[in-house]
């Protein structure tokens, strides 16, 4: 496919300030733009507005760099503009990440700036559809990781392909609300709402992931390559997550699109996790803290074949290190030619 954008002087259009926070090529963010279908001159021209600016520098954590704003964010928002001014009806894109990559912040500021802008966008969390909590403690009985919630098999899914579809159908969604800081942080649903955006962003850490035909394969494979050193009860039990995330697939079936933020290494979400359950309980009071931290974390690591979570099918793939400064970009256009 011709590369329309190939005489842009990028040089030109985009600021050193800008390209000296990228720890990418140029080259990468060109052909990451065009995979989107995104005029690198016109998009830089709308986000640098000085009246745009200042709208979404509200939302922004302190000392955002450029890279996120520019790279995932800006893009990323375009995308849904488009899809609002382009497609006639109602769509869902499958936004996936591990736990603590930053899909909460990023749906906050795609919510708060979607709203002072009057975009009908919303994002909602695979969480919120978690069962509630006498429903889930008996779900959850017996795992190996003794977590109150979090892998595949703790969602209402019935409601949530109900709830989908209906949306998908009528542009009306009913979703409930769940508050992870509930019941001593094991979490409980706290109310219900009812939204009619035309773009509805599904985010989750295991959105998009698929069951493997070879489980037991992989099982030899996690002993030797991660050293996970599984124990019979957690290969156990990756068998019944396995079954459970056949149904989940018919879930991302839905989807328009696949975003996932990847993380270079899967053990950063070791500290990701641990920083955001720092923050819940500094903001709420409640969360997940020592032996209930670590039994959490050890279940992202294990309940999931890593190289699942880290192959996802998706359309847009941006790669994140461990301090979540993004170092690649890939559409499915243009993964084979980036650096």
């Amino acid at each position: 496919m011709k590369d329309k954008y190939a005489n842009y002087d990028f040089n030109h259009i985009f600021p050193k300030d800008i390209k000296d926070d990228f720890l990418f090529s140029l080259n990468n963010y060109r052909l990451f733009l065009e995979g989107l279908s995104i005029n690198p001159s016109l998009f830089y021209q709308k986000w640098s507005d000085v009246k745009l600016q200042s709208i979404t520098d509200k939302y922004w954590k302190p000392n955002q760099k450029s890279d996120w704003k520019w790279s995932l964010t800006f893009p990323f928002f375009s995308l849904l503009e488009n899809f609002i001014n382009t497609i006639n009806k109602p769509v869902i894109i499958g936004f996936s990440g591990l736990p603590g990559s930053g899909k909460s912040t990023l749906g906050f500021w795609i919510d708060s700036v979607a709203r002072e802008l009057s975009l009908d966008i919303k994002v909602i969390s695979l969480d919120d559809f978690y069962l509630p909590g006498k429903e889930m403690d008996f779900a959850m009985k017996g795992n190996p990781w003794n977590v109150p919630r979090g892998f595949p098999g703790s969602h209402s899914l019935d409601l949530l392909h109900q709830s989908l579809d209906t949306f998908l159908k009528s542009g009306v969604l009913s979703s409930p609300i769940f508050d992870k800081s509930l019941r001593d942080g094991k979490g409980d649903r706290s109310g219900w709402c009812e939204l009619q955006p035309k773009v509805l962003i599904l985010e989750g850490w295991f959105v998009g992931c698929v069951p493997v035909s070879d489980l037991f394969k992989i099982d030899d494979l996690d002993e030797t390559k991660y050293n996970l050193s599984l124990s019979q009860s957690e290969k156990d039990y990756r068998h019944l997550i396995q079954e459970s995330l056949l149904e989940y697939s018919q879930i991302w079936k839905k989807f328009h699109k696949i975003w996932h933020l990847k993380s270079s290494n899967f053990d950063n979400t070791i500290l990701w996790k641990s920083q955001q359950e720092h923050e819940m309980i500094k903001l709420k009071g409640s969360g997940l803290k020592g032996n209930n931290l670590s039994d959490f974390i050890r279940m992202i690591q294990t309940a999931i074949p890593q190289q699942s979570l880290s192959l996802i099918d998706s359309d847009t793939t941006v790669v994140i290190n461990k301090n979540r400064r993004i170092e690649k970009l890939m559409t499915t256009q243009y993964n084979n030619q980036y650096d």
